[in-house]
């Protein structure tokens, strides 16, 4: 019989150089599975709890949490070690009391503790705007995640602060000049800096943002800069 699709394991020293793990401490990784992040945008569920948060020390006690529902992402209890967890995803523990919010730097997706009452609220960029029957509007966000709402007078490129895991609309940012802006990837991954221009994109050159960030003015595809505040950031998005 033929083979229908990819490999299902992940071997250590194959995996994307985005990924701070540890390359010869074992063989194979947990591979993630399809879903909103790709493999050089996102993590395994499993690998976030071992290598980078070191809650657990093996792939066994991984999945002991997990079966036991003792990890939520998102304020979602998940229980697979395989699920995809990416940009400003919130892996919490109630059990220990901690929570972690995975932010951009110029070594990949790092976790940063944050505190409780910051777990439930998560930036989310549109990637989508479509018309659905009967009218509405729906929205698609970075994460994989939609809402339905036809007041919200927003495009591609804006984001909005959600209440999760309700999915309720507590702000909007636009991605328009004056509103801080954050680098997602790159030498500068993780600086936040105010948006002095944006220029329109043409048939052969992409919308570009312009930033002040510490290091000087700089300018940015616009896919790299994800607005995360009018005046300062709604939430804490700097290691």
């Amino acid at each position: 019989m033929g083979k229908k699709s990819g490999s299902k394991s992940l071997k250590r020293l194959s995996a994307p150089k985005q990924w701070d793990i540890g390359r010869k401490s074992s063989r194979f990784a947990t591979k993630p599975r399809p879903g909103a992040y790709s493999l050089q945008d996102g993590y395994s569920l499993g690998v976030a709890l071992r290598d980078l948060l070191h809650l657990v020390e093996n792939s066994r006690e991984v999945n002991s949490v997990l079966s036991a529902s003792q990890v939520l992402v998102d304020g979602v209890p998940r229980h697979n070690a395989g699920f995809s967890v990416g940009l400003f995803n919130v892996i919490e523990v109630p059990k220990e009391g901690v929570a972690y919010r995975l932010l951009p730097s110029p070594d990949g997706l790092t976790p940063r503790k944050i505190p409780k009452e910051q777990a439930t609220l998560k930036l989310c960029r549109i990637r989508s705007k479509t018309k659905i029957r009967g009218g509405h509007i729906q929205y698609g966000f970075h994460d994989g995640r939609s809402i339905i709402n036809d007041t919200l007078a927003l495009t591609p490129g804006d984001s909005v602060v959600l209440k999760v895991p309700e999915q309720s609309v507590v702000s909007t940012i636009k991605l328009s000049k004056g509103a801080v802006g954050l680098v997602l990837s790159g030498e500068r991954a993780g600086q936040v800096g105010k948006i002095s221009d944006v220029k329109k994109g043409t048939i052969s050159r992409e919308k570009m943002i312009t930033l002040s960030l510490p290091g000087g003015e700089t300018e940015l595809p616009a896919r790299l800069v994800f607005p995360v505040g009018a005046d300062k950031p709604a939430i804490e998005v700097q290691l």
